[in-house]
């Protein structure tokens, strides 16, 4: 009788598995509002249910994927306990949860033993500096954005561990110049972004840039790409940023001290490819004498449009 337990018990088992095999194969995500994209032998490798309205009991079928690279979770109402469902699906090689906002440190516990994640964006959700913990142990890590989130300057030193780190987004957060020092040990970062605001219950948060600050990223030799949106920037910073020999685009939307001023020194980036000057101070005669100077390089100017909702890739 005994055995016949263990058998019966061990075959509810195999067919909870199979059932769990069975909703894996990708309708229930288009009944959910996402797309899964297979690879030519049919295997899902990727599943979108951004905005959608997966659940955290779906999250479970997502981990049985063994393909599963890319998972896109953005805007979603998923909590933290849907992120422990994913534990064991260490494949991920990229996770978005942009403005998932019920996402804490609880939930990001369940990927610091993923061994193959390269990128990954928490934008707009509530981690905070222990996250940053969580991601410290990832060597594979490339991009991380964290824009818009509860860091603060403890967090950025966490991730200063991290070999292959080449993207990094960190406005929108209570940071302040000792916490961009730790940029110094980030020497491989080719893109930066320090841009935005984020209204809190305590007040307005964002990077508090000063000209010291301008000194940290002015070491980052490898920056392709600045953003720097409403920020301080000065023609006294760009002086500092002539530095950045390999910059191709750069970012001033907003930037009320960016004036005539800094146009010369601009013109001396020889890698300068396009930079945005809307809201900026600079004057139509100084646009004129940087597009002079640059006649290759793209030139916005105009209006501040203020920031726009999407992160990077979105």
């Amino acid at each position: 009788m005994a055995r016949h337990k263990k058998f019966a018990a061990k075959l509810a088992v195999a067919f909870a598995f199979a059932g769990m095999l069975a909703g894996a194969d990708g309708d229930w995500i288009a009944s959910a509002g996402g797309m899964a994209t297979r690879d030519s032998a049919g295997r899902i490798t990727r599943v979108d249910l951004r905005n959608s309205w997966v659940t955290d009991g779906d999250l479970a079928q997502l981990a049985v994927l063994p393909n599963l690279a890319y998972l896109d979770l953005s805007q979603t109402r998923i909590t933290d306990h849907g992120m422990a469902q994913l534990k064991s699906a260490p494949g991920i090689v990229e996770l978005n949860l942009y403005f998932a906002e019920q996402i804490t440190d609880e939930g990001m516990a369940a990927v610091k033993n993923w061994k193959r994640l390269k990128k990954v964006n928490l934008r707009g959700t509530k981690i905070t500096d222990m996250s940053l913990e969580h991601l410290a142990g990832i060597e594979t890590l490339e991009s991380i954005d964290v824009g818009f989130a509860q860091v603060t300057d403890v967090g950025l030193d966490r991730l200063t561990t991290l070999p292959n780190l080449k993207e990094l987004t960190v406005g929108g957060n209570k940071l302040t110049d000792m916490g961009l020092l730790a940029l110094r040990q980030m020497p491989g970062l080719t893109y930066l972004d320090i841009s935005g605001v984020q209204r809190t219950d305590s007040g307005l948060w964002s990077v508090s840039l000063t000209e010291f600050g301008v000194d940290t990223i002015a070491k980052l030799k490898d920056l392709r790409e600045l953003r720097a949106n409403g920020m301080p920037i000065s023609a006294r910073s760009i002086e500092k940023l002539k530095a950045l020999t390999k910059l191709e685009r750069f970012s001033c939307q907003g930037c009320r001290r960016l004036g005539d001023d800094a146009a010369p020194l601009l013109a001396t980036l020889p890698a300068l490819a396009a930079i945005d000057l809307k809201g900026a101070a600079m004057t139509e005669k100084g646009v004129a004498e940087l597009r002079k100077a640059k006649p290759k390089a793209q030139v916005f100017y105009g209006a501040y449009e203020g920031p726009k909702m999407p992160g990077r890739g979105e």
